[in-house]
């Protein structure tokens, strides 16, 4: 009995000290591959860990959660449109549904069970946006087509001699310095990554798979099965609404950022709410939204505690939270005195740029507030 349990006990060690299979695949290849392996079923258990050093915000305790500290999940991937992703922590279980289309949220610790109608094109990260696959496919679609592919030695992941990718980004502004992807080389499945700092000798983030089987599984394990008892709440793209306007409800009213902010272009995000805009291109990429005033003025006040530095800008003070990889900026300004907020992987200074950028058009034009609430301004040429 107990030299079985030796026996199974030493498994894992004896896999992991398999020797690795190298493999001749192209950097070039193995990105097409893995850009191509969204239907590539699998099923498992994997571990992110992320030190963003971001301080805690006003209705964003969950992302900062996200970015600072430990995630386990389980996971169970039928295809693109049929997948599941269980978080088991100290606090309870959460579990995201992929059905068809449909987004569900079902949270164990509240008792609620949310259906998210419709495309999310813009929306707050959630746990299983930091599963390999997911994060692989996420930020090589992103990438720009000047940033430098190379490739890493292979390595052992949860079983699959997986061949490497590196993306070093060669633009400047961005704090990227690298990312790290190891997949299958014949199904193209992302297994770990590893994103760096530029400057920084460990990844700011890693997400890796302890087990993995690529066997798809039945579309009953990835199919929401709620208690009878427990009510279905429906919403549409619930958390930047609710932070834009308290309710997770409104309308757009046309588009209310300027084209180019800080010599970055406004990137089109067909079917994103109003209140959000994304500028510039590959790694080099910011988001902007007005906060309204009450959550403004608390975030505001937050960061300063928090240790933000406070820096000069066009007539006004803005509050800058600097990390190794996520820079933030806030400031108060516009006839409304909401508070924009600024944030990406870029440096400050791509924030700073951008935002005075902002300032000088809110002075020069005039902004008004269509119907809807707080949190939407549309420029008056």
């Amino acid at each position: 009995m107990l030299a079985g349990a030796i026996l199974l006990c030493s498994i894992p060690a004896v896999i992991a000290a398999l020797p690795v299979q190298g493999s001749t695949i192209s950097a070039a290849a193995l990105r097409a591959r893995i850009l191509a392996s969204a239907n590539a079923p699998y099923q498992g258990y994997a571990e992110s860990t992320a030190n963003f050093g971001l301080p805690s915000l006003p209705d964003l305790a969950n992302v900062s959660m996200l970015l600072d500290g430990t995630t386990d999940q389980y996971v169970w991937y039928h295809s693109a449109a049929y997948w599941r992703a269980d978080v088991v922590s100290a606090e309870g279980e959460n579990d995201t549904y992929g059905d068809g289309g449909v987004t569900y949220l079902w949270n164990y610790g509240s008792n609620s069970f949310i259906q998210i109608i419709g495309a999310e094109p813009v929306r707050l990260p959630r746990a299983a946006d930091l599963l390999p696959p997911a994060l692989a496919r996420r930020l090589l679609s992103i990438a720009g087509t000047d940033d430098h592919l190379s490739r890493l030695p292979s390595r052992r992941v949860a079983g699959v001699s997986a061949a490497g990718l590196r993306v070093t980004p060669t633009g400047q502004g961005t704090t990227i310095g690298a990312i790290d992807i190891w997949a299958d080389p014949r199904t193209g499945l992302p297994v770990e990554v590893q994103l760096t700092a530029a400057g920084s000798a460990q990844p700011v983030l890693t997400s890796n798979f302890l087990e993995l089987s690529q066997v798809q599984p039945s579309l009953t394990a990835v199919t929401p099965h709620p208690a009878p008892q427990l009510g279905l709440a429906t919403a549409r793209q619930p958390d930047i609404n609710r932070i834009l306007n308290g309710d997770g409800d409104g309308d757009s009213d046309g588009d209310p950022f300027p084209g180019e902010l800080g010599g970055m272009r406004l990137v089109p995000v067909p079917g994103g709410p109003p209140g959000v805009a994304i500028y510039g291109s590959g790694l080099r990429r910011l988001v902007v939204l007005p906060l309204p005033r009450s959550l403004g003025t608390q975030a505001f006040n937050a960061a300063v505690q928090a240790g933000a530095d406070l820096v000069s800008l066009t007539g006004q003070t803005g509050a800058v939270i600097r990390t190794p990889l996520l820079s933030v900026l806030m400031v108060t300004a516009g006839f409304h005195h909401a508070t924009w907020l600024f944030a990406g992987a870029v440096t400050p200074a791509v924030l700073e740029k951008a935002a005075n950028s902002m300032i000088n058009d809110l002075n020069h034009f005039r902004f008004r507030r269509p119907p809807g609430g707080p949190g939407r301004a549309r420029v008056s040429r």
